[in-house]
């Protein structure tokens, strides 16, 4: 029997109707559903539903613990109104830094191959120095913990690999939680191996921590920022809003994606929460037409396409 995850109200209930008119046609490139090993808000099948009926163009399902494909497929076979796209995280579960699980997970569809999240150096570092809040603590010692980086500070052979695979089969490099610094080396490489898709996850999070200058380096490699309502909120990181406003403003919206990040249990679900955020943005300063580009545009490029 399937273990049902809690349903909190609708994701689409008490929206201002402006705000459902900005949803209607974005993308949501990092979403969280059940099943999970921790509890989600919603089922991928709710979760897929609710971004339907609230008119959006597409969702990314992402999980540490297993590729998404699958959840993928069986969204855009229920739900043809709607394009789903699934991948494939980089930690211990798949077998770290593994091209064979890319390989894998792009063969049957995948389209996200995000490095290392909940076992990479940088988290766990953080974490074990008393600076990084999670929900779930890292279940590696450091010394199982993964770098891009050999010892000699060279980009590690699987990386180069993983880089390869994702050229030729055009999907999106997402940089998971690894370090700024890491970020930059990685994106660097792939944008000179003729990657074409690449965005840096919640970089402004205290999960990462990248400055103002290395989010612009980001930028300049052609890389696209995810800034995601979840990082705003009480239960993670509880950043001002206008940090990532600002950030918006000094590296600028044509090199900004707004993404949820949501499907923890006490935050509101993906498709809600999300058009909450962008009236918080609007709030905080940021223009409609901006948000347009940010959850519409920029997201279809990283995902599809001009």
């Amino acid at each position: 029997m399937r273990k049902e995850a809690p349903d909190p109200e609708s994701s689409l209930s008490n929206m201002d109707n402006d705000f459902q008119d900005l949803l209607a046609g974005a993308y949501d490139t990092h979403m969280h559903v059940w099943p999970d090993t921790v509890p989600r808000s919603r089922d991928f099948l709710a979760a897929a539903k609710d971004a339907l009926d609230a008119a959006m163009a597409g969702i990314v399902f992402k999980d540490i613990a297993q590729p998404t494909a699958d959840r993928a497929y069986a969204a855009n076979v229920l739900f043809p109104g709607l394009k789903a796209f699934g991948g494939v995280v980089l930690d211990w579960p798949v077998g770290g830094l593994n091209p064979v699980a890319v390989d894998r997970c792009l063969r049957h569809g995948g389209k996200m191959v995000w490095m290392p999240v909940a076992h990479s150096r940088h988290t766990v570092s953080l974490y074990q120095s008393g600076t990084l809040r999670l929900l779930t603590p890292p279940d590696v010692p450091m010394s199982r913990a993964i770098s891009l980086m050999t010892p000699n500070g060279e980009i590690r052979d699987e990386v180069r690999e993983i880089v390869k695979l994702v050229t030729e089969h055009d999907a999106v490099l997402g940089t998971g939680h690894i370090s700024p610094e890491e970020s930059v080396t990685l994106v660097r490489y792939a944008a000179s191996s003729g990657v074409k898709r690449i965005v840096v996850n919640h970089p402004s999070g205290r999960s990462i921590g990248a400055s103002i200058a290395q989010q612009r380096e980001l930028a300049n490699c052609g890389a696209f920022l995810e800034h995601c309502c979840a990082q705003c909120t009480p239960g993670l990181d509880n950043l001002p809003v206008e940090v990532i406003a600002n950030a918006i403003r000094e590296v600028g919206p044509r090199s900004c994606i707004i993404a949820g990040d949501l499907g923890q249990t006490f935050n509101p679900p993906p498709a809600k929460g999300l058009g909450s955020f962008l009236k918080q943005l609007v709030k905080a300063g940021i223009s409609k037409a901006d948000l347009h580009l940010m959850t519409h545009e920029n997201p279809r490029r990283l995902l599809i396409g001009p």
